[in-house]
C-alpha cells in the first residue's frame, strides 16, 4: 500500500476538498428555513418534509461504508469528480421538480454524490497532512461547519422570500460546476490504494442493514414506535446489519474494516460526534419552525436570527484546531459537549413571548459548544488509528454520524409531531373562535418543540458521559 502521487500542490488540492465539503454542508443548511414554505407550496405534512433531511442521511448512511472501499480501490481524483457530477445531477433534478416526489428524488441523488464525498473528505485531509499538523483538518472542517451554517439559513431565507425555494438549488448548480472544474485541475490521487475486489455480499448486507434501520426510523413519525411496520423493518435491518458485521470480521479484505471500532478512543469519539450531529440537526430543524410558524418571522428573518450563532462557530473554529494541536482535544470536547447540552436545556425556556435576542444568544452559545465538540472529536478519533485504517476510519466515523443523525432526527420529529397533535385544539374551535384556535395551535407546536428539545438534552448528557471516557492522544513532537 502506497501513495500513488505526491507531485501535487497541497494548498490547491485541499481547497478543492474544502469547497466540496462546503457545498455539501451548504446544501443541507440552506434548505432548513425553506421547509415551512415547501410544506405550504407542495401541501405536504411535517413528517413528509423531514424526508428531505432523513432521506438524505439514509442514502449517505448506506453509501459511506462503501466509500472506504472506493477510496482504497480507485483514483482519488476520478472518484471526487464522479461524486461531484452525481451531486450536480441531483441538484438539477431538484431544481426542475414540480412536486414533492421529484424533489425527494433529486435530494436522494444529491445524497449519493455527497455521501461519497463525505466519506472521502477526512481520508483525503489526513492523507496529505502529517500527524504533527493534526489540528489543521480540525480547523479547516470547523471553518466549513461555521461558514456554511452562517451563510445557509440567511441566504436561503432571502432566496425563499425574494424568489422561491427552487432558486436555492439553482444557486448550488454553478458552485458545483466550478468545483468540478477545479477538481479536474488540482485534485490528485493521494489516498493509499489496496487492490481488492468489492465483496457483493458486504454491499447487499450493508445496504439492506443500514437502509432498514434508517427507513424504520423515518416511518416513526406517521406510524409510531410500536407499529408492526416500524418494528419489523427495524428488527430486519438489525439482523441483516449483524450479518454485515460478521462478514466484515471473517473476510480477508473487508469493505469496512471494523478493527477501527476495536480502538476505544475512535469508538468513543465517533459516538460523541453522533451526539453532536443529532443536536445540530435537531435544533436546525426545530428553530426555523418555531421562528416562522410560532413567532411569525419570515424565512429571511429566521435565517438572520441563526446567523450570529453560525458566525461564532466560524470565528472559534481555528481555536478548536489549535487546542487539538496542543493535545487539548479531550478537554475541548468535554467543555464543548457540556456547553452544547446546557444551551439545549436553556432552549426549553423559549415561549410565545421570548425576546428574539434571547433566542439568538442561546443559539450562539450552543454553537460555541458544537465548535469545541464536533470536529475535535473526529480528529481525536482519527489520530488513534494507523495510516492503513484512515480511509476506513473516515467512513466509519461518518456512517456513525449519519445513522445517528437520521435516527435522532426521525425520533425527535416523531416526538414533536405527536406532542403537537395531542395538545392541538379541536377544529371546531376554528369556527367558533378563530383567534383562540390559532393561539392554541402555536402553543401545541411549542409543546412539541419543548418535548423534542428535552430528548435532545438527554442525548447530550449521554455525550458528556462518553466525553470523560476519552483518552488524550499522545503528544506529537514538532
Amino acid at each position: 500500500m502506497k501513495n500513488l502521487n505526491k507531485d501535487y500542490n497541497r494548498g490547491l488540492l485541499v481547497t478543492v476538498v474544502i469547497i466540496s465539503a462546503f457545498i455539501a454542508m451548504l446544501n443541507q443548511t440552506i434548505l432548513s428555513v425553506a421547509q415551512p414554505t415547501i410544506i405550504s407550496d407542495l401541501k405536504i405534512s411535517l413528517s413528509n418534509v423531514q424526508w428531505l433531511s432523513t432521506g438524505y442521511s439514509l442514502i449517505g448512511g448506506i453509501l459511506i461504508p462503501i466509500s472506504a472501499w472506493f477510496a482504497n480501490r480507485f483514483n482519488t481524483k476520478k472518484l471526487v469528480i464522479v461524486s461531484l457530477t452525481i451531486f450536480l445531477i441531483g441538484t438539477v433534478v431538484a431544481y426542475l421538480a414540480n412536486d414533492f416526489t421529484f424533489l425527494l428524488i433529486g435530494r436522494l441523488i444529491q445524497a449519493t454524490g455527497a455521501g461519497i464525498i463525505s466519506g472521502l473528505t477526512m481520508a483525503i485531509l489526513f492523507s496529505v497532512y502529517p500527524k504533527e499538523n493534526r489540528g489543521t483538518p480540525t480547523t479547516l472542517l470547523g471553518m466549513v461547519f461555521g461558514i456554511a451554517p452562517s451563510i445557509g439559513p440567511t441566504l436561503g431565507g432571502y432566496i425563499v422570500d425574494s424568489l422561491s425555494w427552487k432558486a436555492i438549488f439553482g444557486l448550488i448548480i454553478p458552485l458545483l460546476v466550478i468545483d468540478i472544474i477545479l477538481a479536474a485541475m488540482y485534485m490528485f490521487d493521494v489516498i493509499p490504494h489496496k487492490d481488492t475486489k468489492l465483496d457483493v455480499l458486504s454491499v447487499i448486507t450493508s445496504t439492506l442493514g443500514f437502509g432498514g434501520i434508517l427507513y424504520s426510523a423515518s416511518l416513526v413519525a406517521d406510524n409510531g414506535w410500536s407499529s408492526f411496520k416500524v418494528l419489523s423493518t427495524l428488527i430486519l435491518g438489525i439482523v441483516i446489519l449483524g450479518i454485515f458485521i460478521w462478514r466484515q470480521l471473517t473476510i480477508s479484505n473487508p469493505m469496512l474494516n471494523l478493527k477501527i471500532f476495536a480502538n476505544r478512543n475512535f469508538t468513543v469519539a465517533a459516538i460523541i460526534g453522533a451526539v453532536a450531529q443529532i443536536s445540530m440537526v435537531s435544533v436546525e430543524f426545530i428553530l426555523p419552525l418555531y421562528l416562522q410558524n410560532v413567532r411569525g418571522l419570515t424565512a429571511l428573518e429566521s435565517g438572520l436570527t441563526l446567523l450570529p450563532g453560525a458566525i461564532v462557530m466560524f470565528i472559534l473554529a481555528p481555536l478548536s484546531g489549535k487546542l487539538v494541536q496542543k493535545n487539548l482535544g479531550r478537554l475541548s470536547i468535554i467543555v464543548g459537549i457540556s456547553v452544547m447540552t446546557l444551551s439545549t436545556l436553556i432552549l426549553l425556556t423559549i415561549n410565545l413571548n421570548t425576546p428574539i435576542w434571547a433566542v439568538i444568544s442561546i443559539y450562539a452559545l450552543r454553537n460555541v459548544g458544537l465548535t469545541f465538540a464536533m470536529m475535535p472529536a473526529g480528529t481525536v478519533g482519527m489520530h488513534s488509528l494507523t495510516p492503513d485504517l484512515i480511509s476506513h476510519g473516515s467512513a466509519g466515523n461518518n456512517v456513525v454520524r449519519q445513522v445517528g443523525a437520521a435516527i435522532g432526527t426521525a425520533a425527535l420529529v416523531s416526538v414533536m409531531q405527536n406532542v403537537s397533535s395531542s395538545t392541538a385544539p379541536s377544529e371546531n374551535l376554528l369556527k367558533v373562535h378563530p383567534e383562540a384556535f390559532i393561539h392554541g395551535m402555536k402553543v401545541a407546536m411549542l409543546n412539541g418543540a419543548h418535548a423534542a428539545l428535552l430528548i435532545s438534552t438527554i442525548i447530550g448528557v449521554v455525550g458528556i458521559f462518553f466525553a470523560f471516557l476519552l483518552k488524550a492522544n499522545k503528544r506529537v513532537k514538532n
